[in-house]
């Protein structure tokens, strides 16, 4: 890893969601870079000074973090059984043949499902000042703008989806969540697909530099009308 890495996946680092092959290439980035391992060292003193400023005690959340990490992997099998199974049964039918469902897909609808429907403890970035710096990573700006009218940014936060880093960006009506991954483009194909994966619907587009994922528990015409109003600002 080099500098560039270390800023990027620092958020994941620090939150516990790095793999582990990507942990230790960060630990011996550290080791041997003493402006990275600084800053690093910085942004842990910044959290401690916020947990003792509001006089919170954080849990043991390590049983939890085992378990969530145990249910993505029995999920992740769960989903793909059955994306197979639908695939099979549109091809019996004589239907036109389903697209696959790539682990782009998957890991943004679990992630959806963890963080925003379930709300498990993440450290999201709230103030839109810092939510600005992350998106300048992507080269981006004005990310709150990139909702249709009736709904506001709430928060955004680094995340590795498909083993990328990707720009987590929430927005809400009041009643109802979207998720807006945004990452560096890895295909060629800029065309907007749609699936639903249980109870997640999702609809993927790109630009000439970035890649897009909208995920919603709600309906999925609700989530395409999100995916064509953000793709026309991108």
């Amino acid at each position: 890893m080099n500098c560039r890495d270390i800023e990027e996946f620092g958020p994941l680092y620090l939150s516990g969601e790095l793999e582990e092959s990507q942990r230790t290439l960060f630990r011996a980035h550290l080791a041997q870079c003493r402006i990275c391992a600084l800053e690093i060292d910085r942004q842990m003193a910044l959290d401690a000074r916020l947990r003792h400023a509001v006089s919170t005690e954080l849990p043991d959340v390590s049983a939890v973090e085992r378990s969530v990490c145990g249910r993505i992997r029995a999920e992740r099998a769960w989903r793909i059984a059955a994306v197979a199974a639908a695939v099979l049964l549109a091809a019996f039918l004589g239907y036109r043949a389903l697209r696959p469902v790539s682990r782009l897909y998957i890991d943004a609808a679990l992630d959806h499902r963890l963080e925003v429907m379930e709300h498990q403890p993440r450290r999201w970035r709230s103030d839109p000042a810092e939510i600005e710096k992350l998106a300048a990573r992507f080269e981006l700006s004005n990310v709150g703008a990139l909702a249709p009218a009736g709904y506001r940014l709430e928060h955004a936060k680094m995340c590795g989806i498909d083993g990328k880093p990707a720009l987590h960006v929430v927005y809400t009506n009041g009643s109802q969540e979207f998720s807006l991954y945004i990452r560096v483009r890895s295909g060629s194909d800029k065309v907007l697909h749609a699936v639903s994966l249980g109870s997640e619907h999702l609809a993927a587009f790109q630009t000439d530099r970035l890649e897009a994922v909208v995920a919603t528990g709600g309906s999925s015409g609700d989530c395409l009308q999100f995916a064509r109003f953000a793709a026309h600002l991108l």
